[in-house]
């Protein structure tokens, strides 16, 4: 498991300095992404460019400081969830467990 930081786009970026205005949003992943990598997904109408990897998951996001941390120290923070990456299957029907006996 490890952390990235996207920012939103649909046209992938190249310039550090287009990318650094945007604003970053962190996601813990098991996926095999690199920097550069667009993700797609069914919640978000806009899609995502990866632009930093991180060696280790984290729990939480500081909204206002941006700091990344494993302990909640603020109200300003919020959890980190996990971005799942799976292969696009077209003949295929994706659902979730909402209970289990």
């Amino acid at each position: 498991m490890k952390a990235i930081i996207v920012i939103y786009t649909n046209m992938k970026l190249t310039s550090s300095k287009e990318i650094g205005a945007m604003k970053k949003y962190t996601f813990n992943t098991e996926a095999d992404v690199k920097e550069g990598d667009m993700i797609a997904s069914p919640n978000y109408s806009t899609t995502m460019q990866v632009v930093k990897i991180l060696d280790k998951p984290y729990a939480y996001y500081n909204k206002v400081t941006g700091d990344l941390s494993d302990e909640y120290t603020s109200t300003n923070q919020w959890k980190i969830v996990t971005l799942v990456v799976a292969p696009k299957v077209t003949d295929a029907i994706y659902g979730i467990v909402l209970s289990q006996n």
